[in-house]
């Protein structure tokens, strides 16, 4: 009986558990929140083993995404795809009012120079 290990008993120090664990347990925590913690956790990593440099990370990324794509899918599909996302990127942005995009594909695309 001695060498069990009895399990050791939770010490909340502060008396309240935080919002988040009070949501977790009375169901309203949602798949949206997991989601929104779970990104904020993986930025705070990049953050502190690659500080000063998260966007040549997150550049690393989307390379290794987009070379998984093309050897699975082949070049002309990655194409296509990378194409469509970009068109959809652009249409939501000028949805959302910034143009910003869309001007400087008038001004890469014009003749007037």
């Amino acid at each position: 009986m001695a060498d069990e290990k009895a399990p050791k008993p939770k010490i909340e120090l502060g008396g309240e558990r935080d919002d988040k664990e009070r949501r977790e347990d009375d169901g309203s925590y949602t798949v949206g929140d997991a989601v929104r913690d779970g990104a904020s956790h993986v930025r705070s990593w990049v953050s502190r083993n690659f500080p000063g440099h998260e966007h040549a990370f997150w550049g690393g990324v989307l390379g290794l995404a987009v070379a998984v794509a093309f050897f699975a899918l082949g070049l002309l599909r990655t194409i296509v795809i990378v194409v469509l996302v970009f068109v959809g990127v652009s249409l939501g942005l000028a949805l959302d009012g910034d143009s910003r995009l869309v001007d400087t594909l008038r001004r890469l695309f014009s003749r007037n120079q």
